[in-house]
Formats: C-alpha cells, sequence, structure tokens
C-alpha cells in the first residue's frame, strides 16, 4: 500500500489470498472496517474472488451485499424464495429477478451486466456459465452504512473533482454528516497512469484508489479503460 495525506493506493497483488474452505475459490480483502475486523463483524468490506466451481453463497446476517462481474464467462443464480427475490429488489436491482418455480428464482450475472444488490440472508447458490470467474463484493452494515457501486469508461483521460462528496453536488456540502459520503474508493479495471503530487504512478488492473473528501483524481491511459466507482455513505442515525 502506498499512503500519503490525501489517498491511499492499495496494489492487488500485495493482498493476500484466502482459500475458501470449500476449495471452490479464494478472495482477496481489499479493505475492511474497522481495520482489526474479522467477518462476524465489520462495518463495510471490499473483496474481490476468484470462482473456480459451483457451490453456495455464504450468509451473512445484517449485511448487504453487491457484486460485479469482472472477468470469465459469468455466473447463474439460484435464489430461494419470493421474498429473497423481494428484497434483491428493494434493494435496486436493475431488473426483476426471473423464476420458473414457486421456490426458486433466476438470474445470470455477466461482466457486462449492472452491479447486482442482494441481501446477506438470501440463499443463493451460483453456476459457472463456462469459464472460471471473477468478481468484485462489496458489503455493509443494514442499517449502519450503505454503498453505492458504479461501473465507469473512459478514453484518455478521466478525473474525479473533490471525491467523497455525494452525487459531486454542492448542494449536498450542506447535509449533515450522517448523510454525506465518507469514503469513496475507485477500483481501477485496466492498466492506466494516476497522475498525483507531480508524479506518474502505473495502476494496474484491480488496484484501488481511496480518496478522502476534496482530493481530485487524474488517471490516463492510451486505450478506453474501466473503473469501478464505490461510495460507501453513513445512514441516518
Amino acid at each position: 500500500m502506498t499512503l500519503n495525506k490525501q489517498a491511499l493506493l492499495i496494489r492487488y497483488q500485495d493482498c493476500p489470498s484466502t482459500p475458501w474452505k470449500n476449495g471452490g475459490g479464494s478472495t482477496k480483502q481489499l479493505i475492511i472496517s474497522p481495520a482489526t475486523a474479522d467477518l462476524t463483524e465489520f462495518n463495510y468490506r471490499i473483496s474481490i474472488a476468484s470462482i473456480s466451481s459451483n457451490g453456495p453463497f455464504s450468509l451473512f446476517n445484517g449485511i448487504d451485499r453487491q457484486l460485479v462481474i469482472l472477468e470469465g464467462d459469468g455466473i447463474q443464480l439460484s435464489i430461494d424464495s419470493h421474498e429473497g427475490a423481494k428484497q434483491i429488489n428493494d434493494l435496486g436491482a436493475n431488473e426483476k429477478i426471473q423464476g420458473d418455480t414457486d421456490t426458486t428464482e433466476y438470474k445470470q450475472l455477466t461482466p457486462i451486466n449492472s452491479p447486482f444488490c442482494f441481501t446477506g440472508e438470501t440463499s443463493i447458490t451460483s453456476q459457472l456459465l463456462g469459464s472460471d470467474v471473477i468478481d468484485f463484493n462489496v458489503m455493509t452494515k443494514r442499517g449502519v452504512f450503505k454503498a453505492h457501486t458504479q461501473r465507469l469508461n473512459f478514453d484518455g483521460i478521466f478525473i474525479e473533482e473533490h471525491a467523497a462528496i455525494t452525487n459531486n453536488n454542492k448542494k449536498e456540502h450542506h447535509k449533515t454528516e450522517a448523510d454525506t459520503t465518507i469514503i469513496q474508493l475507485l477500483c481501477c479495471l485496466d492498466t492506466m497512469t494516476w497522475e498525483h503530487n507531480g508524479k506518474f504512478i502505473k495502476i494496474l488492473p484491480y488496484d484501488m484508489l481511496i480518496i478522502k473528501s476534496g482530493e481530485d483524481i487524474k488517471l490516463a491511459a492510451t486505450a478506453p479503460s474501466r473503473l469501478l466507482r464505490v461510495s460507501i455513505t453513513a445512514c441516518k442515525s
């Protein structure tokens, strides 16, 4: 990790990989809060997982989740119960979940799809559509924090002005602290260059920038490039 007063660069290659107990994949944790937290109690967590076989998702009670497929052919999700599908749709899924039985709903996720939102209590089994998959996971403690994950594309230069201000809207500056974004992150999906303090820093795929409030970010690429922007916001008390 590279740390300065304004931005934190997390190198994907430096994050340890933890194999799953069932042998079906592995996870690299990019960030967790608090830093000393484990998977039984945390405020928010971002990770990248490699999936090599079919199997169930782990359950996380009281956690809201967002999932983005980064590489591979994709996965098909089998989601138990219409109540689970209702919870998913209420969280802001862009598409309604389709089902052909009274108890199971189905959804396919591929690298072109928008982030998929679901509750950590929902019982879901995933099946690979072909090749192994790499996915991006955002988890937040329900009622305490919430996240918004967005795919971004740019060609040439990308500038994020005054990052970590909700929606980059000046009117938002008058909101209470509990209403505003507390942390904003950019996960780079392609190789690019970060221009920072007069230096040019090479950013590799899946490296992540954690942006402090008021920090401007400038990225440059020689080909069309992709980013994931994650804004984590404190819920009103």
